[in-house]
């Protein structure tokens, strides 16, 4: 992540009831931009179980769309 991204890594636009709902999760970040200590109290760094759920082509119906599928290290 380069540095334009906002240090607390998300942006309610003014409207502080969406922190309530939102669910931001990093995963592996780096870069200037990517400054944990910075984020907001809900952003969660998220471990490697945590984050394979997401790291699936069926997540974002990826089959459909992506092709060729990307290759995934193990």
């Amino acid at each position: 992540m380069d540095e334009i991204v906002h240090p607390g890594g998300w942006s309610s636009n003014r409207q502080p009831e969406r922190a309530e709902t939102v669910y931001y999760g990093e995963y592996k970040c780096t870069g200037k931009g990517a400054t944990p200590a910075t984020r907001e109290k809900f952003v969660k760094q998220l471990s490697d179980v945590e984050a394979e759920p997401f790291l699936v082509l069926d997540y974002v119906e990826g089959t459909k769309w992506l092709l060729p599928p990307p290759a995934v290290p193990k």
